[in-house]
């Protein structure tokens, strides 16, 4: 059965940030939770967790290297994870309140455009970002858990066969033997278990926001080009020079504002959001290139708003009315996107990219 937040008809207001938003208040680190005692002893205790964890892990790794290659192999694998979900988990707590910022005004922008059109483009786009993150939520959490049910089908064999059960953690960690033997030795797996939920949690929430924000963002766009477009439709009441006609480009005129003010308020996020996002990018570039890939969408969204005003009939309108419409469509022009270290998505690169991979197939014609 298809969970209700997946399904076309959840509500909007409740999708945005959805994944994240649960993956993070788990472990306490949500931007928008209320600071309390209880909830920062929460944050510190799954921190701390995470932490040692992460360093329990690289330490058997390290150990194992020379020993059994393959067993170090299978500490060393999920400890990076860790670590990246560290620095996430990190970086997400400095920044927590430019994040409280970007989520408000993400949400103000995004409830503020209520017409039929724009409903439908937020349900799509909305609805995507939703089912991409569970995505990442469901496929981090089976994972996880798969570690643990290895190590209780192992020993339940081991029992079962009569012989003496491995007194390991599901994650491969370098415990003091006392945490190892019991009775102590049940507790220090749960909270190896919980280890490895922590460390989904991180990555959870911030891919999650990355992904979330980069749809998001490329709404807040679809949304200006279907008002650049109806404000600019065809009206014969321009042509008419009478009281009604002056009216009629006044709303026009107020319309255009609206949409340069609202086109440069996103572009003003979204510097903000390429600069709080460097440290976690950086230090997960490779696993996080499909991520990255997401950002290239509001850059060809934002370079249809030109064309979406260049193919309305925009000069059937008063000499006013054309030069708001020609610097909307210079200033839609100019590169807005997720900047992140060694890849900025821009036409040049996508240009070249594309010459790349398109002139071996025509020069073998």
């Amino acid at each position: 059965m298809i969970p209700q937040f997946l399904r076309d008809d959840y509500p909007l207001e409740k999708h945005l940030f959805l994944i994240p938003k649960f993956a993070l208040r788990l472990i306490g680190f949500y931007p928008e939770s209320k600071l309390n005692t209880p909830l920062l002893c929460w944050a510190f205790f799954n921190f701390l967790i995470l932490g040692y964890g992460s360093y329990a892990e690289f330490t058997y790794g390290i150990h194992y290297l020379t020993i059994d290659m393959q067993t170090a192999l299978d500490a060393l694998c999920p400890v990076l994870s860790s670590i990246m979900s560290f620095i996430k988990i990190f970086f997400i707590w400095w920044h927590r309140s430019d994040y409280k910022h970007l989520i408000e005004e993400v949400r103000r922008l995004t409830e503020a455009q209520s017409s039929m059109k724009n409903m439908h483009i937020k349900r799509k786009f909305f609805t995507i970002a939703t089912r991409l993150a569970a995505l990442v939520l469901f496929f981090g959490f089976n994972t996880s858990t798969a570690y643990t049910v290895r190590l209780v089908i192992s020993n339940a064999i081991l029992y079962l066969n009569q012989q003496d059960i491995i007194y390991e953690t599901p994650f491969r960690m370098m415990f003091p033997q006392p945490l190892l033997a019991m009775p102590i030795y049940p507790f220090t797996c749960i909270l190896s278990h919980w280890h490895g939920y922590i460390t989904v949690a991180g990555f959870v929430g911030a891919d999650g926001f990355f992904l979330g924000f980069c749809f998001y963002f490329a709404t807040l766009f679809k949304m200006l080009q279907e008002d650049l477009s109806d404000a600019l439709a065809v009206n014969n009441s321009i042509r008419a020079k009478n009281s009604r006609a002056i009216r009629c480009e006044a709303d026009i005129v107020s319309k255009l504002t609206d949409i340069i003010r609202r086109h440069n308020e996103i572009a003003l996020l979204m510097k903000k959001f390429s600069s709080i996002m460097v440290g976690i990018v950086l230090s997960h570039f490779i696993t996080s290139s499909l991520i990255i890939g997401t950002s290239v969408i509001e850059l060809l969204l934002s370079e249809e708003l030109a064309l979406k005003a260049y193919c309305s009939q925009w000069y059937d309108y008063s000499v006013r009315v054309q030069k708001m419409t020609l610097l909307i469509m210079i200033r839609a022009q100019r590169t807005i996107t997720v900047k992140v270290p060694f890849l900025t998505p821009a036409l040049p690169m996508l240009t070249a990219v594309r010459i790349v991979a398109v002139y071996p197939a025509v020069k073998n014609k």
